[in-house]
């Protein structure tokens, strides 16, 4: 494939939040295989970043989200020679509406998914690493203080 054939994706990354903590997942069968990540997916034609956050959070862990708490957190530039990939990855929080127990439900994509705390997702020493490159520069970069302590 010619560089110009090649199209930059958009990715969207959720931080699913409930009472002070994110849910995250370990990745398996894919790039990327082992490490954790939040749930998320490809930008539909046609969607807002929120309303992609929500349709990923259902369809990846069978959880509702408050879209009036839906919001952009920020966006980063992943370019991925190892596979070949470019992406811009747009990252929303939203708080979780009704019952918190998320299921597997893409279980070819995601060993399970796990809350965890601010503190638990900031320990470079913890058991949730490596974290997944995109989701791992936001960790890096962003002050996520907001995030948690504006979740319900």
């Amino acid at each position: 494939m010619t560089i110009a054939n090649k199209a930059v994706q958009v990715g969207v990354g959720v931080f699913i939040m409930h009472q002070r903590k994110v849910l995250i997942g370990q990745r398996i069968g894919s790039h990327g295989a082992g490490t954790w990540q939040l749930a998320g997916g490809h930008l539909e034609f046609g969607e807002t970043f929120e309303e992609c956050a929500i349709r990923e959070a259902q369809e990846e862990t069978g959880l509702d989200l408050d879209p009036k708490s839906a919001k952009f957190v920020t966006a980063n530039n992943n370019i991925m020679p190892d596979i070949d990939r470019h992406y811009v990855t747009v990252f929303v929080s939203a708080n979780v509406t009704g019952p918190s127990h998320p299921k597997i439900m893409e279980p070819t994509k995601c060993a399970g998914w796990e809350w965890v705390s601010q503190e638990q997702l900031l320990n470079d020493n913890g058991p949730y690493r490596p974290l997944f490159s995109p989701f791992a520069k936001v960790v890096k970069e962003c002050d996520l203080n907001s995030l948690f302590s504006q979740s319900k």
